[in-house]
């Protein structure tokens, strides 16, 4: 059988796209357009691809493993906006601003690869194929439901309540297992609006209550409906306001 790896690079790319939804009724002929002036990039933990207020030329396509999308804070700490993985795009709507520039330095945090897609070529395709245009435009309105969900979620709710939330969408605790969130506890803090040391006194107000355990450095949910409990009444106090 035949190796992704061993195929030319326009080739893979064209596999690639042909493989993603957006591009299903593109032609072939145009799908290879793209791919030549496009490049296949193969990336390890810890590589960065784009770099925030970079021109945005290009933008990235996951075919393999897993991007951090992330900004530095003035002290130089990550301030990680979300992970990518498969069929994710990075920096796809910003070529369509007046002045193109990145909103996000781009990190590998698992070996993989990428199709880097021309932008100028890929804003031709949009303009040549109304449902690719179409598709790319609902990517967009998800995006800003999404984001004003965050917004009101964050202006609405307590800092425990944020991070109840938190552990439990990105934990997904199960009966007493201990439970590996993708960011460091300072990563938590930033993207949930709080302090270092708020979230530290929460933690260690759920440790006295028995909601938690956090041994060796792993974090077990002893008592996960009582961060539900708080969850809910996050959800409740939104819709009282």
């Amino acid at each position: 059988m035949t190796k992704v790896n061993s195929l030319p690079e326009p080739l893979r790319i064209v596999l690639a796209l042909r493989a993603h939804e957006w591009f299903g009724d593109v032609d072939d002929a145009a799908l290879a357009g793209l791919a030549r002036c496009s490049r296949w990039v193969e990336f390890e933990p810890g590589d960065m691809l784009l770099s925030e207020g970079q021109d945005a030329t290009s933008c990235l396509l996951v075919c393999h493993g897993k991007l951090q999308g992330l900004r530095y804070t003035p002290e130089g700490g990550d301030k990680v906006f979300g992970h990518v993985g498969p069929g994710g795009f990075l920096s796809v709507l910003n070529l369509f601003e007046a002045s193109p520039r990145h909103l996000h330095c781009a990190r590998a945090i698992e070996t993989g690869a990428a199709c880097l897609l021309n932008g100028a070529a890929l804003r031709r395709l949009c303009g040549e194929h109304a449902g690719l245009a179409g598709r790319l435009l609902r990517h967009a309105a998800n995006l800003v439901r999404h984001h004003t969900d965050q917004i009101d979620w964050l202006t609405s709710s307590s800092a425990e309540e944020r991070l109840a939330e938190y552990v439990l969408r990105a934990g997904r605790p199960k009966a007493n297992q201990p439970i590996n969130l993708p960011l460091t506890h300072s990563q938590i803090a930033v993207k949930l609006g709080m302090r270092a040391e708020t979230l530290s006194r929460i933690f260690a107000k759920w440790r006295r209550e028995g909601y938690i355990s956090d041994g060796r450095g792993m974090l077990r949910v002893l008592r996960p409906e009582r961060l539900e409990a708080l969850t809910r009444a996050g959800h409740a106090d939104k819709q009282q306001a």
